[in-house]
């Protein structure tokens, strides 16, 4: 028999305390749900936050005979665990293996004495989602919270169609699987049979400074990044690439990349706005902490610039058979443009807030 947020029917009773929390992005929930495990329980905005993972990038790859241009609101990608863990006192530990087997071994020593564990998988291998046949993507995290004791696991995840808030669920999964997921080897981001290991035993709520260290790393990323395809600089020069798109790709090329710039923005995982939405939460949460109500103000205008995204993402979501592609991928150069200014200033104001 199904429970509610059971997927499937193969029931097996989660850890104690290991809810399946609705959520905004695979990361931040997934770390959520080990922070709650440990009775110390912090919403996925300040863990984004904390973490100084509110970011922009354009980035332009060659996958195979095509070209993939990847616009993304995530920041601070290598450093993200490290950064949340010293401004919690948690040590935070990403450990990955090449041995399937030994992958196996770990998981289940840990599941063994009923510890959740958050690990990487390939998207395109996850049972529970719905994707095209040859869609790939390692990057993705999940906890497994459950085992039967012989070779079927209790993965907990959220829904990757929704937009904003996203439906928690338990899946039943056979370790094969789950093997074949984790160990997976498709770019981009193959897992590496990654997971996480934690140490609450220092942990300590978010303090001022934590937060306004974390703040300044983000102004700084923001303000002033090495290189012209990230932070403010990236937004402007992507509202300038974005017009000369239709001469660079195919019809069916240039579409597919509009596309994905819907799904980048709005749906894979950002919370809505490209993260804009969770980081203005964020500024509102840590202003309470913090007792500066000029970061409530700023929030504000973060909220402002999430708004715009979510324009520029909705302008592609029927990018496949629109007629008037050009005109609204101007339409999205133009509102780039308006974002970096909102940014610039929001930031700037930021900067000014927490001298």
């Amino acid at each position: 028999m199904e429970t509610e947020n059971m997927k499937n029917s193969k029931e097996i009773t989660p850890f104690d305390n290991c809810p399946a929390l609705d959520g905004y992005h695979c990361q931040t929930n997934s770390l959520a749900k080990i922070f709650h495990y440990y009775k110390h329980p912090l919403s996925e905005d300040m863990l984004l936050g904390l973490g100084a993972g509110m970011g922009f990038i354009y980035w332009k790859m060659k996958m195979g005979s095509s070209i993939y241009v990847f616009i993304g609101g995530r920041g601070n990608i290598k450093e993200f665990f490290n950064d949340i863990g010293k401004r919690t006192g948690v040590k935070i530990k990403a450990k990955s293996t090449s041995s399937i087997k030994k992958a196996e071994m770990l998981l289940l020593e840990k599941l063994s004495k009923k510890e959740p564990v958050m690990v990487y998988g390939d998207m395109g291998f996850l049972p529970w989602f719905d994707l095209p046949k040859d869609y790939h993507f390692g990057g993705h995290t999940f906890v497994i919270c459950g085992f039967n004791g012989e070779d079927t696991v209790l993965a907990s995840d959220i829904d990757q169609k929704a937009s904003g808030l996203k439906k928690g669920f338990y899946y039943t999964i056979s370790l094969e699987q789950l093997s074949k997921a984790r160990s997976s080897t498709y770019k981009p981001f193959p897992p590496k049979n990654t997971y996480l290991e934690f140490d609450f035993k220092n942990y300590h709520n978010p303090k001022p400074e934590d937060i306004y260290s974390a703040i300044k790393q983000t102004i700084e990323s923001q303000l002033n990044p090495p290189i012209k395809n990230i932070g403010i600089k990236g937004m402007r020069h992507t509202a300038k690439e974005l017009l000369k798109w239709p001469n660079i790709f195919k019809d069916k090329e240039l579409r597919m990349n509009l596309f994905n710039l819907y799904i980048s923005i709005e749906i894979g995982g950002t919370g809505g706005g490209c993260f804009r939405y969770m980081y203005s939460r964020f500024l509102e949460e840590s202003a309470k902490i913090t007792e500066n109500k000029e970061l409530a103000k700023i929030s504000e205008k973060i909220y402002e610039s999430g708004k715009i995204f979510s324009e520029v993402g909705l302008l592609f979501k029927n990018a496949e058979k629109d007629q008037d592609i050009e005109e609204k991928i101007r339409r999205a150069s133009e509102k780039f443009k308006k974002i970096a200014d909102i940014e610039e200033e929001a930031f700037n104001c930021l900067s000014t807030s927490i001298q």
